[in-house]
């Protein structure tokens, strides 16, 4: 008899809804980096970065919300029963992913305070460094969404 895991018995809607709110972290942060490289070309559209700011850290929160009470099903049916014995660069790729994902928090958070800190009109030399954080939270989002697509390719959580 399997062990009685935390949020065990909500495993896959859990993966699901942290898929969905990858997906739409992907979509936020690739809308900001679109609004932040206006800033290069004279195009200002503070309010939108504003809110895209907002929404990729809500996205971002949900995804490391529900990835973390995923994880102790994953970790015991998926990685010890499966991956561990029969696909371990998958366990190595979800490694990587993880802690791609966690450098991407503080990005985030600096995102989210440059947003309300800074205008783009009036602080130029600010302006490249804005857009290298948002990008690279993009680059983040979409690397982890990726890599957990493949992943959860090889095998899902179990019923």
């Amino acid at each position: 008899m399997p062990p009685k895991l935390a949020f065990g018995g909500v495993a896959q809607v859990l993966v699901l809804l942290h898929a969905v709110a990858g997906l739409a972290l992907c979509g936020a942060a690739t809308h900001h980096v679109v609004v932040a490289s206006g800033y290069l070309r004279g195009v200002f559209r503070v309010g939108l970065a504003r809110i895209y700011a907002v929404v990729t850290a809500a996205c971002y929160s949900a995804v490391v919300a529900l990835g973390m009470m995923a994880y102790p099903s994953y970790r015991y049916f998926v990685r010890g029963l499966y991956f561990d014995r029969h696909v371990v660069w998958a366990a190595n790729l979800f490694d990587i992913k993880e802690n791609y994902a966690a450098l991407g928090l503080p990005m985030v958070v600096a995102v989210l305070v440059l947003s309300r800190s800074f205008d783009p009109r009036q602080d130029a030399e600010l302006r490249g460094v804005y857009l290298a954080f948002v990008a690279a939270v993009a680059a983040v989002a979409w690397f982890a969404g990726l890599s957990g697509l493949v992943i959860t390719m090889q095998r899902g959580v179990p019923a």
